[in-house]
């Protein structure tokens, strides 16, 4: 397969994608990053899958803007994080982990695309207040995916050897061709925000698509067969408020799934957007995070 040789990371990556890390009690390393503003109301990104703290940064701007310290770890095999068999009932340990290291007692939680799962599933931790879902996949039993997502969903359960070279396959593109390349998997066009044009918009997604799989395909494999299977918790179990935007227009998640979250979760309010996947969270990103933040400080 001839081409130019790969661009270097520090012509992809964001100059503020630098993580840090922290050790967890087996002695994985979990990293994570930081955006907004460092002293403000502590909020959980869960990124997508496939995804990476890199996503956050699209929600720079808002989260400074709002007074909030939006924390985007990368789950186990994603960037730098260590890789490990983590389910959705060991998720909330290690977001646990970095929350107490971050000296974080009160915060929200906010999940894009498959990362509201993981969001969903932080609602036992007592410092979570509040959640907010993003075009969020949904249990096999309420929602529905683009055709892409069920055959990938298909290939992580029945020949996960042949979802590795998928997506060895597309990062070796992605390195190689145009960021607009990236944006294709997750948009119709590429959106911009009030902060970045859209050219800064599709390189962010591309060093997001590049990070989440610089240590292989395994953790993304992994987590598309737990999407795809009975989640392992209640919807109707979860107590804490939480808001569903969707996206009218997306095609990787279906619009009833928003819908179906909504009508299941205990104490939920719904939001209609008027954009495709990427651009649920773009556009409504900043409601994501005022839905999610303390009301009144204490």
């Amino acid at each position: 397969m001839g081409s130019a040789p790969p661009i270097p990371a520090t012509d992809w990556l964001p100059e503020d994608s630098e993580t840090e890390s922290i050790s967890l009690s087996d002695g994985r390393r979990l990293a994570y990053a930081t955006y907004g503003d460092a002293d403000g109301y502590p909020v959980l990104f869960c990124h997508g899958t496939p995804g990476s703290h890199v996503a956050a940064r699209l929600l720079a701007a808002p989260a400074r803007e709002r007074g909030i310290n939006l924390i985007a770890p990368d789950r186990p095999g994603i960037g730098n994080s260590e890789d490990a068999a983590v389910t959705f009932e060991d998720w909330p340990d290690d977001a646990a982990n970095l929350l107490s290291h971050l000296d974080v007692d009160a915060a929200g939680a906010v999940g894009f695309s498959g990362g509201g799962a993981f969001a969903l599933a932080c609602h036992r931790l007592p410092e979570i207040e509040r959640i907010a879902l993003l075009g969020s996949s949904g249990p096999p039993s309420i929602g529905s995916t683009g055709r892409v997502q069920q055959f990938v969903g298909a290939l992580s359960r029945h020949a996960p050897w042949a979802l590795g070279r998928l997506f060895r396959l597309q990062r070796w593109f992605a390195l190689r061709r145009d960021p607009s390349y990236a944006v294709g998997f997750v948009a119709e066009e590429t959106p911009e925000t009030d902060a970045l044009a859209a050219d800064e918009v599709a390189r962010v997604v591309r060093a997001d698509m590049l990070t989440s799989m610089a240590r292989g395909p395994s953790g993304i494999i992994r987590e598309q067969r737990l999407l795809s299977q009975p989640w392992p918790f209640a919807l109707e179990d979860i107590s804490v408020p939480v808001t569903v935007f969707q996206g009218r227009n997306d095609a990787n998640v279906a619009p009833s799934t928003g819908n179906a979250l909504a009508q299941r979760l205990p104490d939920a309010s719904f939001e209609s957007v008027d954009s495709d996947h990427l651009g649920t969270l773009t556009a409504a990103g900043d409601g994501a995070l005022a839905a999610v933040q303390r009301r009144t400080r204490v």
